[in-house]
């Protein structure tokens, strides 16, 4: 999981970032760090640091970098004293930073840390800005270390700082060291009154997942689909609600991420349609695989197109059934289709077409019971009135049989296909009989 993103976290940072006190006062101080700024800087200093804002505010950032170097190359009399070196360094590290050159504004910050005239005050704000920063740029074990450094010295802590270090932690993959910190962060913004935020959720589910606490990380994400509907917190829910056997509340999560329009891949739609026809909803099963192709999502393969029929089929919608049927057989290499295809046409009593669908499979072939098949087709054609197709079905299937004596199956095939023959006759004669008394 990225937990940061460059431009976001620039954009954070820029707009957290200390507006640069030249006074530098501070209220409370650790024995490392001075209250407050003693001496002011000159004239000078200060009006070149001011052109060097002025020009990285205005985005040329490089002709701000110019105006520090003049400021590092000064001598003698001017040259910078303790005080404004520490400046200096900071105004190099802001400005890197609005360049977006992380590792030069580490670079900087660290220099910062390295001076004896710094204030506590842009200690404190260095230390949590170099911290993001390592975090950011994957070095998380040094930005652990230079976070605890802050929390040693701030005396306003915030839910923001324990998120940090729990990022960090994440990072290392310290997930038990990352929670403690993170419930910290909400125990922390309720007691200050503060909202707490989409991330610190975001978070919290990643590590129950990490620690296949599914229970805990459903709670985490039911919080995140209820405030911050997203299509990854829905998914993830749905993925949860089966780990844990919840197979309703998983029903629940997929049709609600779908009706929000947020099922946009083949696989998404066809999972769905599989589940509300496990949980007895064939007709809604089929209704969203046709959506699924109107919209494009979905391709009108094979294997898809029997799905929709089998879906209406279950829906005792056979007539509609059928025309996906037609298709999935022709683009089939095997014979099974067809089969099945048969098997739709008989139910909706339409014998002549079973029998045609019943032959094409014959002729593909790839049967797994190819003599089932051939039953199928004389018990089909006898129905169709086709005496004569049926009785050489009936035939086949008794000389296949009779091919493997000692087998139970073949036994009862080979009866059953004698006893349709005999059956076949006297109906034949029986016509007869009928057509010459009418006639």
């Amino acid at each position: 999981m990225a937990f940061f993103s460059r431009t976001v976290f620039l954009r954070t940072l820029l707009l957290s970032l200390f507006v640069i006190s030249l006074n530098g006062l501070a209220k409370d101080s650790p024995k490392n760090y001075k209250e407050k700024q003693t001496k002011a800087l000159r004239a000078p200093v200060y009006e070149a640091l001011m052109e060097a804002q002025e020009l990285q505010q205005a985005g040329k950032n490089k002709d701000a970098i110019k105006i520090l170097d003049k400021l590092k190359k000064r001598s003698g009399k001017r040259a910078l004293q303790a005080h404004e070196w520490v400046q200096l360094y900071n105004f190099y590290a802001y400005v890197y930073l609005g360049m977006e050159n992380y590792d030069q504004a580490i670079k900087y910050f660290e220099k910062v840390l390295k001076e004896k005239e710094l204030t506590l005050g842009l200690a404190r704000q260095t230390k949590y800005t170099l911290a993001q920063l390592y975090i950011s740029q994957g070095n998380p074990k040094k930005g652990v270390e230079v976070l605890e450094d802050w929390f040693d010295i701030t005396d306003k802590f915030t839910p923001d700082a324990y998120v940090l270090l729990a990022q960090a932690y994440l990072q290392n993959k310290q997930m038990d060291n990352a929670l403690a910190p993170l419930k910290k962060a909400f125990a922390l913004a309720k007691e200050q009154g503060k909202p707490e935020k989409e991330n610190w959720y975001s978070l919290l589910q990643y590590i129950y997942a990490e620690k296949k606490d599914y229970k805990k990380q459903r709670d985490a994400l039911e919080v995140l689909v209820n405030r911050w509907p997203k299509k990854n917190y829905w998914l993830a829910l749905v993925g949860v609600y089966s780990e844990l056997e919840q197979e309703k509340e998983q029903l629940f999560a997929m049709k609600s991420a779908y009706i929000q329009g947020m099922l946009d891949r083949e696989p998404y739609i066809v999972t769905l349609a599989q589940m509300l026809a496990a949980e007895g909803i064939p007709y809604e099963a089929a209704k969203v695989m046709e959506k699924g192709f109107k919209d494009k999502l979905v391709e009108e393969s094979e294997k898809n197109l029997e799905r929709v029929a089998d879906y209406w089929r279950r829906s005792q919608e056979v007539k509609r059934a059928i025309p996906y049927q037609v298709r999935a057989a022709k683009m089939a290499a095997s014979g099974e289709a067809s089969l099945r295809l048969a098997g739709m046409y008989l139910t909706d009593m339409d014998e002549t077409k079973a029998v045609d669908a019943i032959q094409q499979a014959l002729k593909k072939g790839d049967l797994r019971n190819p003599l089932d098949a051939q039953m199928l087709l004389g018990q089909a054609a006898f129905q169709a009135k086709r005496f004569s197709e049926a009785k050489k079905a009936f035939a086949q299937v008794a000389k296949a049989a009779s091919k493997d004596p000692k087998s139970d199956k073949s036994k009862r095939l080979a009866k059953t296909a004698k006893n349709w023959q005999h059956y076949i006759d006297n109906e034949i004669k029986r016509q007869a009989q009928l057509k010459k008394y009418l006639g």
